[in-house]
């Protein structure tokens, strides 16, 4: 096994290609690995039930009351990190905060409305909507290359 390790410029977000004459269980099995390496789980809690949540299922991360939920296209549950916790924890190429109560799965977003003055109304997977506050619409922007 040959492993290549290439900086430049071009390359604006990490890459890693797995290269082989023939799909052989080797193969499979560096996929799976460097996958489940970058995929972060959460534990979230339904009532007594602890759900296991891959990083792709989850649609927003939001605080309410004092507590912090996840949503995914399956249902709301309950999370016990903080918000600051999970925006360390969570990859910043594909999560983003949009207000100090919410984090938003980037590649969850279907549209965004700018007609308000000052904030982005956002439309997310599972018709969902919220929005981006003030102090986050530039950065949010600038994710979003608009």
């Amino acid at each position: 096994m040959k492993i290549k390790l290439e900086i430049n410029a071009k390359y604006k977000e990490l890459e890693i290609h797995i290269c082989h004459e023939k799909n052989a269980e080797e193969v499979a099995v560096s996929y799976q690995t460097i996958k489940d390496a970058f995929d972060t789980c959460l534990l979230a809690y339904d009532g007594t039930e602890v759900v296991p949540l891959s990083s792709h299922q989850i649609i927003r991360i939001f605080s309410e009351d004092k507590k912090v939920y996840v949503a995914t296209d399956k249902g709301q549950y309950r999370l016990r990190e903080r918000l600051y916790e999970l925006e360390e924890k969570l990859d910043g190429t594909r999560f983003l905060r949009i207000s100090n109560s919410e984090i938003v799965n980037l590649k969850k977003i279907e549209r965004l409305d700018t007609s308000f003055a000052g904030t982005v109304k956002m439309f997310l997977k599972g018709n969902m909507e919220t929005y981006v506050s003030r102090r986050y619409v530039a950065k949010i922007k600038k994710a979003l290359g608009v």
